[in-house]
């Protein structure tokens, strides 16, 4: 649902805000909602949004950022999303 409303109001920088707010506190010490969020794509998600957004600060952006790369334990899912991070982020440079 979070996914779908950050889809729909990219243009909004306050529902951008809110929205990866949203991913960063339900992302936090949950390496399992974390990869959920991957298989939703969350990742090309925030790099469009760091695209798009020129003006203005989407501080719930950032934060969903370094919580998504940050792991909670020594699973491998945190390196599996900070793979698939680093791969997109070269891919669109």
């Amino acid at each position: 649902m979070v996914v779908d409303i950050l889809k729909d109001g990219s243009e909004s920088l306050d529902i951008l805000n809110r929205g990866f707010a949203v991913v960063a506190a339900a992302a936090t010490s949950n390496e399992v909602v974390k990869e959920l969020f991957m298989e939703l794509k969350i990742d090309e998600l925030i790099l469009e949004a760091l695209n798009r957004q020129s003006k203005g600060n989407i501080r719930g952006l950032y934060d969903s950022i370094r919580v998504l790369l940050t792991p909670d334990d020594n699973r491998v899912v945190a390196s599996q999303v900070s793979t698939c991070f680093d791969t997109n982020l070269r891919t669109s440079v």
